[in-house]
């Protein structure tokens, strides 16, 4: 072999030695990344969304109130003769609780009577004066002045009864709050005036707490509000007896000392006693994932769930620590469950389960 065709094949074999050297210092890098990824990747465990979500049970403390606890005063002035019930008895409406002395009354009537017959007759005789005063008119026998004060005679007069049968009508109005009745089925809860007392209007004679309009209000946390006014299931427990109530009203103003809100809810089917203290309980119509799997970030809680073997962090409307979240991902979402506290956002995690 001749020393040209020597250096020629070593020349060729130079050549394909540098370009397998290429091809190989090209492709490593690839390899080698994909297999640092699978080795340096975070180990995991995860469950399916589906079989954590839960609909949360609320409660908060409520009481039974009544509507009508009203304090029964005297309309008049007079000396109280009877008073006929006694602390603790249930009256119905229209039941006489106290009766005042009437005489003056009675006699403050007739003599409004007497006063309204006495205008009609004074009103009748200037009429007729009027109608004698337009005929003497008519044949000039007086003048125009004269016929306008007779005129303004009668007319005074009419007015007048007016005024006689509005006092007559309020001595007879009188007379009807001499009796002091019941205005509503109810217990009597104190007894503040005795027999012989001298009452004025406003004078507190009974007190009366409504059996029968009662309603619960309860405080409920700010962050529980918006689960109250959409269930459609709550409840009254108290005394271990459970009462269905539906929300009437949440109070759009806020206890400055509790940080609550008042809720006014009535009662369903059977009604407990007035007073009765116990809990409001009610069951949130929306899917919730329970505390223990939210972990905070950027000041925000939320979840960390796997997409193709990398960890995502969810951000959820969460009311706060401790706190079950409302959760609207699809049923089916990967969680990732141990090792999510030490994970970050778009960090490569490997699912280990049990």
């Amino acid at each position: 072999m001749t020393d040209g065709k020597r250096t020629l094949i070593q020349g060729w074999l130079l050549c394909l030695f540098i370009t397998s050297l290429l091809v190989t210092h090209s492709f490593a890098p690839a390899y080698a990344g994909d297999d640092d990824s699978q080795q340096f990747a975070t180990p995991v465990s995860s469950t399916v969304l589906e079989q954590i979500l839960f609909f949360p049970s609320r409660e908060a403390p409520a009481t039974v109130v009544s509507l009508n606890n009203s304090m029964i005063s005297a309309e008049i002035s007079g000396e109280i003769l009877e008073i006929l019930v006694q602390t603790g008895d249930e009256v119905k409406k229209d039941d006489v609780l106290a009766k005042i002395d009437c005489e003056p009354y009675q006699i403050a009537k007739q003599r409004a009577n007497a006063a309204l017959n006495s205008g009609y007759a004074r009103s009748k005789y200037a009429k007729q004066r009027q109608k004698d005063a337009e005929k003497l008119r008519s044949s000039r026998a007086i003048s125009v002045d004269q016929l306008n004060m007779r005129s303004s005679e009668a007319n005074a007069l009419a007015s007048e009864i007016g005024v006689l049968a509005a006092d007559l009508k309020e001595a007879k109005r009188r007379i009807t709050k001499c009796i002091i009745t019941a205005p509503f089925d109810a217990v009597v809860v104190e007894r503040q005036a005795s027999v012989g007392d001298y009452t004025i209007p406003g004078s507190v004679l009974v007190k009366l707490l409504d059996l029968n309009n009662l309603e619960v209000s309860a405080k409920i946390q700010q962050q529980d509000v918006g689960s109250l006014k959409t269930a459609s299931t709550i409840s009254f427990i108290t005394s271990g007896k459970t009462h269905p109530v539906t929300n009437r009203t949440v109070v759009p103003l806020v206890d400055s000392r509790i940080r609550s809100y008042e809720a006014r809810l009535d009662f369903t089917k059977d009604v407990a006693s007035t007073g009765s203290a116990g809990r409001l309980r009610w069951q949130s119509d929306q899917v919730h994932i329970p505390a223990d799997y939210l972990v905070k970030r950027n000041e925000q809680l939320g979840i960390f769930i796997n997409k193709n073997g990398t960890a995502y962090y969810h951000v959820l409307n969460a009311t706060g620590n401790g706190l079950p979240a409302a959760i609207d991902l699809p049923a089916n979402t990967e969680v990732i469950t141990t090792g999510r506290y030490g994970l970050v956002d778009g960090q490569a995690i490997k699912i280990v389960n049990p």
